[in-house]
């Protein structure tokens, strides 16, 4: 799993939420950041160059030798980044391993052994299970060595409910088992997105709990940073390690208003002895603009934390389930790692409407297109192999807003699903119809869904009589216009084996549903367009070392489909592994990063736009794949997703925030956040299993946790 010690410069952590319910994510600082459980996915409520972090969200800990009095008591602050004049650790062990955060403190003045732990819910197979809005957390203390202490944990958060301060108030209750401490607002309005609840709740068990309900953070007019910042939780914690119980019901009714709250557990720690302290985050923020799924399910908050509470052990289980199968997979540890990690967009970048429609952004951030098709035809794999009713819904959103002439939508909207865009550029893409098709197929054998196949179907003759149409000198392939496919800074002209790949395997696969329809006209109507079309593939594009006029990473992406679901060869098996070898021959020598987009014909890196001479990670993964179920030697082909994560974790230090483009040169990320398409990297172990049937009984388990 990515580890980390420094957290210098480590721009992200594991998203920590649900499926739609958006996340938060603990930086290896021990900071709190990226909060997006708010409706705010395209602006995370993040830190900045004052403090990297969301001021006002800390950890601290109170540590008092029994026999020494109360001068030898030390209140440190559980985070590397300096705050006015407190104690931190000096050193964080970071562990990240999708959805789970450990972290580890250290520090010269701190006797003990103190570790947090944080995870959410995550059961492929169980959509309802892995979109819960929360995040559990374990404190565990251990001392170790053969005195006694009082030892004090404290946690502060801030009210962050509504879009404005004015009307935030907190409020603490009690029962027999926990504390709890919600933040809310009474003034925000009903159209307000962050109109809503956050709830933490502490467990009792073997602590003595205190709180301080209220105070306001802010000390300036105008201004909250680390300096003038006013912690008065932490001033009281570090007198005894607990705080007075004391509630105000306090609500802000001015600006320059923060509010906080805290609450503390207490206890001695007998020499040797090890004790935890459970307690969890939950949240409800209904102003979606089509309603949380989580919704139908969560009247409230607290409703949600009562069905998380109950749930915490069996869940837990299951995630680390899912971990130990994936790290049994015959792979490298550190591929393994990426497996897992990679995930991490299902967090940060999805919807999970009321109505069970759901969505992937392409990139929250810098993308906010919805369920972008050319991009879900890689990032969906792991959507369709372990939640194969959520990615139906999805492609059914395409299929209801497919063009009446057959031309299906680049995307569902930007930060909507309500309003279908054609594309980012002048011109239709030629490779959405293909590759929609293809996803139809897959989503229809993966899930066994025969109705699911009896609804799509007619928009899958309708897309490809779209592509038919476009075949505009009748050789049988598709014809580019320029910048009309995912590659949308590169003009493609006439026939490329990029999208003519995609349209041979999509021929394939609608001959197969023809056939199961019993539609025998359009199968025999597809066969002949497929031979007229491989035999063009190969007369007019074989070169003799690959498909066109630059050696394209992606020129047999149809192939890696049609390989993945079985559809057979599109062109010639010899001059596939020709042109796969010729790939990692030639695409391989440009960088250390990965394999590049295109080279040219003499062998020199195509430079003639940024997506020919820089690195996709989906692009990779695909070739990857392909070349396994083309019998390359596992080792060999792995090589560019080393060089792919590697960079991710160690040079860029970023590896649960990744882009879709890489700098070829230098390794920096260039274009995307929390990217989708490179959940493709799933495809390999789903390759790998054709052949390796420990794979495939691993990735068996893991669709049912």
């Amino acid at each position: 799993m990515p580890i980390y010690s420094d957290d210098k410069k480590v721009l992200s952590g594991v998203p920590l939420g649900g499926i739609g319910a958006g996340k938060l994510e603990i930086l290896p600082s021990g900071l709190f950041n990226s909060f997006t459980f708010l409706n705010n996915w395209t602006q995370p409520l993040r830190g900045n160059e004052k403090f990297p972090g969301i001021l006002g969200y800390h950890l601290a800990v109170y540590v008092e030798p029994i026999s020494s009095g109360k001068t030898s008591a030390k209140t440190i602050l559980l985070q590397t980044e300096p705050l006015s004049h407190w104690t931190t650790v000096n050193k964080i062990s970071y562990q990240g391993k999708f959805p789970m955060a450990r972290l580890r403190y250290y520090s010269t003045s701190l006797p003990l052994e103190v570790e947090l732990e944080a995870w959410s819910s995550w059961v492929p197979g169980d959509a309802e299970a892995s979109s819960i809005p929360g995040v559990y957390f374990k404190m565990n203390v251990k001392n170790s060595s053969k005195r006694s202490y009082r030892v004090g944990l404290l946690f502060i958060g801030r009210n962050l409910s509504g879009d404005w301060c004015v009307g935030r108030v907190n409020s603490v209750h009690r029962d027999s088992k926990a504390v709890y401490l919600n933040f809310s607002n009474q003034s925000a309005s009903g159209e307000d997105p962050r109109n809503g609840e956050i709830l933490f709740s502490f467990q009792k068990k073997n602590w003595q709990l205190t709180y301080l309900e209220t105070w306001n953070a802010v000390t300036k007019n105008f201004h909250f940073d680390p300096k003038e910042v006013r912690l008065v939780a932490l001033d009281i914690f570090s007198k005894d390690g607990r705080l007075p119980n004391t509630s105000t019901g306090y609500v802000a009714q001015g600006e320059n208003r923060e509010l906080c709250g805290a609450v503390s557990a207490f206890r001695i720690f007998k020499a040797g002895e090890s004790c935890c302290w459970d307690f969890q985050c939950s949240w409800n923020f209904p102003r979606h603009p089509f309603g949380h799924r989580y919704s139908v399910t969560f009247k409230n908050v607290m409703a949600v934390q009562r069905f998380a509470e109950r749930n915490r052990i069996s869940y837990k289980k299951k995630v680390d389930r899912f971990h130990s199968l994936v790290e049994s997979m015959p792979f490298p540890n550190w591929f393994q790692d990426a497996l897992i990690n990679t995930l991490a967009p299902f967090y940060s970048s999805t919807w999970y409407t009321r109505d069970g429609r759901f969505a992937f952004y392409e990139a929250p951030v810098v993308c906010p297109l919805m369920g972008t098709l050319d991009v879900g035809f890689y990032g969906s794999i792991p959507l369709s192999y372990f939640f194969p009713e959520l990615e139906k819904s999805q492609l059914w959103q395409f299929a209801k807003a497919q063009r009446p002439d057959g031309y299906v939508p680049h995307d569902l909207g930007r930060n909507r699903i309500d309003i279908a865009s054609n594309g980012t550029t002048f011109f239709f893409w030629k490779d959405l119809n293909p590759k929609f098709v293809l996803m139809a197929y897959r989503d229809i054998i993966w899930s066994r869904d025969k109705l699911f196949m009896k609804k799509i179907y007619p928009h899958v003759k309708s897309a490809l009589g779209w592509c038919f149409e476009n075949d505009k000198d009748g050789n049988g392939l598709p014809d580019h216009e320029g910048a009309d496919q995912t590659f949308d800074l590169w003009e493609f002209k006439g026939a490329h084996s990029y999208t003519a790949s995609l349209y041979l395997a999509a021929l394939l696969a609608a001959i197969r549903m023809a056939q199961e329809m019993g539609d025998r006209a359009f199968a025999l109507e597809c066969h002949r367009r497929f031979l007229k079309g491989t035999t063009s593939f190969e007369s007019e594009l074989w070169n003799g070392e690959y498909f066109g006029e630059t050696c394209a990473l992606s020129q047999l992406n149809g192939q890696w489909y049609a390989d993945l679901l079985g559809l057979g060869d599109t062109v010639n098996s010899s001059k596939i592994r020709t042109a796969l070898e010729n790939i990692l021959k030639k695409n391989s020598k440009h960088s250390r990063y990965g394999l590049v987009n295109s080279v040219l014909s003499d062998s020199h890196l195509d430079t003639s736009n940024p997506h020919a001479k820089n690195i996709w990670f989906g692009m990779n993964y695909a070739w990857i794949s392909l070349s396994l179920m083309r019998g390359f030697p596992l080792k060999k082909v792995l090589k560019p997703a080393y060089e792919l994560w590697e960079n991710a974790v160690q040079r860029q230090r970023n590896p649960w925030d990744q882009p879709d483009m890489i700098d070829s040169k230098t390794g920096q990320y260039c274009f995307g956040d929390a990217y989708y398409r490179n959940m493709a990297i799933w495809s390999i172990p789903i390759a790998y299993a054709k052949k390796d049937k420990k794979t495939a009984k691993i990735l068996t388990l893991l669709k049912s946790l």
